[in-house]
């Protein structure tokens, strides 16, 4: 859901405390917009008007106002009373991915990673306190989908989200938990703010983070960074089932390829960045 201001996250507030709480330069009506967007998810693919007021904290009149423009626009439809999104919402996404030079290049390189494996490959990026995966590769041995390109998950129980965390300054990180209720997905996964600290402070200096069924029990994940110019732009990940691949087994056959992976898709986003700074 679009990250308004914590007054704005609650259902039922008031208009103008809801929206309000926005700096005056910014345009509260595209902000409605795209909230009411990102009120459609897996829970909700079909929804009321009064739903859509509800989810997002405006009147019935304001959340029609809203629908009916997006209607036109052919962001969503509207059929027996119920709203889903259409399409054209797909080419928002889309935008954001052709934009990430990332992406492009990875996917060969995820292609031969998931070749070399058999399992699933992909690469992620943070966003405030979920990653994003925005590129993968299927492996063979794939039985049960987690996780496509968009896919968002709490960065705190994830192996790629672990590995962003730790790229960032000590204090940056500790700031952005400061005081975080972190979401138990399984019995594995840890939700104490120290203890995570601890464990991103040890995923700095290895150099990659494990899951080991911290978000879905039955399936681990490695991840390493992709750093470019010393900052850590991206993480570059594979998952497979325990019933296949032991911790110390993926540590052993799957980090090597992962790391090499990972400096041949920095060198080619430095490259790029070359590139573009000389006009080419």
């Amino acid at each position: 859901m679009i990250r308004l201001p914590e007054e704005a996250c609650k259902e039922n507030t008031p208009l103008s405390t809801r929206f309000g709480g926005l700096e005056p330069d910014l345009v509260q009506s595209l902000a409605k917009g795209l909230a009411a967007i990102e009120a459609f998810d897996v829970e909700h693919p079909r929804m009321t008007l009064s739903e859509v007021a509800r989810r997002i904290g405006v009147t019935p009149g304001s959340a029609q106002r809203i629908l009916r423009t997006l209607d036109r626009l052919g962001y969503v439809g509207c059929a027996d009373g119920h709203y889903s999104l259409r399409p054209r919402t797909l080419q928002l996404g889309y935008s954001y991915l052709a934009s990430l030079p990332a992406v492009a290049i990875a996917q060969p390189l995820l292609t031969a990673t998931t070749g070399a494996t058999g399992e699933t490959a992909y690469v992620a990026v943070l966003d405030g306190m979920d990653v994003v995966y925005v590129a993968r590769a299927t492996g063979r041995h794939l039985r049960r989908d987690y996780m496509s390109v968009g896919t968002r998950m709490p960065a705190h129980a994830t192996s790629p989200g672990k590995v962003l965390l730790a790229g960032m300054p000590h204090g940056d990180r500790r700031a952005m938990l400061a005081g975080r209720k972190l979401q138990r997905l399984t019995p594995c996964t840890v939700t104490d703010v120290e203890e995570l600290l601890r464990q991103i402070a040890m995923v700095a200096e290895r150099g990659y983070a494990l899951n080991d069924q911290e978000t879905i029990m039955g399936l681990r994940s490695l991840a390493v960074p992709v750093t470019v110019g010393g900052r850590v732009v991206a993480a570059l990940g594979t998952s497979t089932e325990v019933s296949r691949n032991s911790v110390s087994e993926m540590e052993a056959h799957f980090l090597p390829r992962l790391r090499e992976t990972a400096v041949s898709l920095a060198q080619a986003l430095k490259a790029r960045d070359a590139d573009s700074l000389q006009g080419r």
